[in-house]
């Protein structure tokens, strides 16, 4: 009895060894590396899905920031349409007459005339600033349009 398990003890041994040597080669084996070369592919597929899943949630909630935001502000329609269609000829008027360069004798007004002509090409397409800032130029400058 003890010969037949020290027989069935060696015979294990022997297929464990072999089985071990079987794993071993199927390791170093080619169909290993291919495999290998899939599972990183099939990684870095994963992490672009996930990256483009993050990105277009990021995306959306900064969309959704920006359309609130823009919503409550108060948007005056008028001055919109307004600007599209006259805001250039009176931003023309404006800069002719109040160039810095037309008060070089004075330079009190011409300070006052470049601060103006800065807030004047600032608001190009604002005809609402651009009739505020024509009022402003009467009183400050003594022109009367």
């Amino acid at each position: 009895m003890a010969v037949e398990k020290l027989y069935c003890d060696s015979r294990m041994m022997e297929l464990l060894q072999i089985d071990s040597l079987a794993l071993a080669k199927i390791g170093e084996g080619p169909i290993h590396g291919v495999s290998t070369i899939w599972m990183w592919v099939a990684i870095i597929e994963g992490c672009i899905i996930l990256g483009s899943f993050i990105w277009s949630s990021y995306k959306k909630t900064t969309r959704c920031q920006i359309k609130s935001k823009v919503l409550q502000e108060d948007m005056d329609l008028n001055n919109i349409f307004n600007s599209a269609f006259n805001a250039e000829p009176l931003y023309k008027e404006l800069t002719r007459i109040c160039h810095p360069d037309r008060f070089a004798p004075d330079e009190e007004k011409m300070r006052i005339a470049d601060e103006l002509f800065r807030r004047i090409t600032k608001n190009r397409n604002n005809i609402k600033e651009l009739q505020n800032l024509r009022d402003e130029m009467n009183q400050k400058l003594k022109i009367k349009l």
